[in-house]
């Protein structure tokens, strides 16, 4: 086999290749005999049929074609072996010449991964900011555990307030017309600022149970509705019933409530919560700012196919999360400010792609390798999410594509684990996030104490 590279770009690869006439004509004759097997013609058994009435039967293209479909990947992977090419996408083929008694011509293109130039990537000294609680952290988390015990009760003899739940019946019409779809019966509705409609909570507010009025509320020009878009309609409501939330007392009885003996039993397993939770965080900190840092200290000229084909795939996954909540992305997407998002994504694929390189090139530079029993854990906690039965699972865990998950995810946390584990990292106060951020993001946390 003669094989010719030509470099074309930054990392693609083009492949000419030349194969011995003879490996050409098994491959031919091997798939007339696979064939053979599988056409049906009169006179003759499966496989028994001679060459020559084969070919008249379904055509000598058509035995070309099933040759080259177990030879060309054959010789492709053996001049890539042989070529020593790091691939990252599936070869194009074009110039293919296929004559029997001759030799086999075609040529393949495809990206090849870039190289990369580690710089110092063991023993760096990394500032992370650290995450620290507010004073009042134990106060919101139990505030949020007395939160989730809450309960709406009816309220009599008094006028609907902002906050409170309400029951509706409601006809709308637009322009004189009924609505279609704008009835509802029991509709429940918290009254809130932007709840439902512009202004429709605002006119229900002041109203008794019983009484009976009309709301007007435009909806919104970008509605998913287009029929209804930027119009106006007027909804004839009934108000049937306002609720109020009663939020318990936070004491020994909320406690025990939720699975503790006291408030003190519960503040401790509160505060080990949060704690935890914020060991976590840092630690993710401290890994990804590692990380950014080695790769600063790469050199890589990274491909613009490489960076848009990520970006696709964050695009994707978008479309996917949106399809799961029901939107439409299509329609979400047309949204002059949406296009800004996605043009956003440009530097997080750039970055992604950054870090996926570099991390490749410390396994290759430190010889990293997945062991079977390394995966294990990770098979099991799949098995756990996906709620396999046992008799699944063995079939689940010998996918081939799902090996290669699993086994790139084992490796990026071993790497990842050998930068960490080398580095100086030194905890900073986090002057970077305002305290509005802050505070969101320790709320958020307190919130999944809570409910834990």
């Amino acid at each position: 086999m003669k094989v010719t590279l030509e470099r074309e770009g930054k990392n693609v690869v083009k492949l000419g290749i030349e194969l011995e006439a003879e490996r050409v004509k098994r491959a031919y004759e091997m798939a007339c005999r696979e064939l053979s097997k599988q056409v049906r013609i009169p006179g003759f058994r499966p496989g028994k049929a001679p060459r020559m009435i084969l070919e008249k039967t379904i055509g000598e293209d058509n035995i070309k074609n099933e040759a080259l479909q177990s030879l060309v990947p054959e010789v492709i992977s053996e001049a890539v072996l042989k070529e020593n090419l790091d691939l990252i996408t599936a070869p194009e083929y074009s110039k293919v010449e296929f004559k029997l008694g001759e030799p086999l011509k075609l040529e393949a293109k495809f990206e090849v991964r870039p190289e990369v130039k580690l710089g110092k990537y063991k023993e760096l000294e990394v500032n992370v900011p650290e995450v620290t609680l507010p004073a009042d952290a134990l106060e919101r988390a139990l505030a949020n555990v007395a939160e989730t015990r809450s309960s709406l009760a009816p309220v009599e003899g008094r006028a609907s307030e902002m906050g409170d739940t309400v029951v509706l019946d409601f006809k709308a019409t637009i322009d004189g017309e009924p609505m279609e779809g704008g009835n509802a019966e029991s509709f429940v509705m918290e009254l809130k600022e932007g709840a439902f409609l512009p202004n429709f909570c605002e006119q229900i507010v002041g109203k008794s149970k019983g009484d009976q009025f009309d709301v007007k509320a435009s909806f919104p020009e970008n509605y998913r509705r287009k029929d209804v878009a930027g119009k106006e309609a007027v909804f004839a409501v009934v108000l049937k019933e306002i609720r109020r939330k009663f939020v318990p007392d936070i004491n020994d009885e909320l406690a025990k409530a939720v699975g503790h003996e006291s408030l003190d039993a519960l503040k401790e397993s509160l505060r080990g919560e949060l704690d935890e939770l914020v060991k976590q965080e840092n630690e993710a900190r401290a890994q990804r700012m590692v990380v950014e840092a080695v790769s600063h200290c790469a050199e890589v000229d990274i491909p613009e196919t490489m960076i848009q084909r990520e970006k696709e795939l964050l695009v994707n996954q978008m479309r996917r999360y949106m399809e799961q909540q029901g939107q439409s992305f299509d329609e979400v997407a047309s949204n002059p400010d949406f296009q800004q998002v996605i043009a956003s994504k440009d530097d997080e694929a750039k970055q992604r792609v950054l870090t996926s390189l570099v991390l490749g090139a410390v396994v290759r530079a430190e010889n990293i390798t997945v062991e079977e029993d390394e995966m294990g854990p990770y098979f099991a906690d799949l098995a756990m999410r996906y709620n396999l039965r046992p008799d699944q699972y063995q079939e689940f865990a010998a996918n081939q594509e799902v090996r290669r998950q699993v086994a790139e995810e084992v490796l990026t946390g071993k790497v990842v684990e050998l930068l960490v584990s080398s580095a100086k990292i030194n905890y900073v106060a986090d002057t970077e996030c305002s305290d509005e951020h802050d505070h969101s993001v320790h709320e958020k946390k307190e919130t999944e104490a809570a409910k834990s």
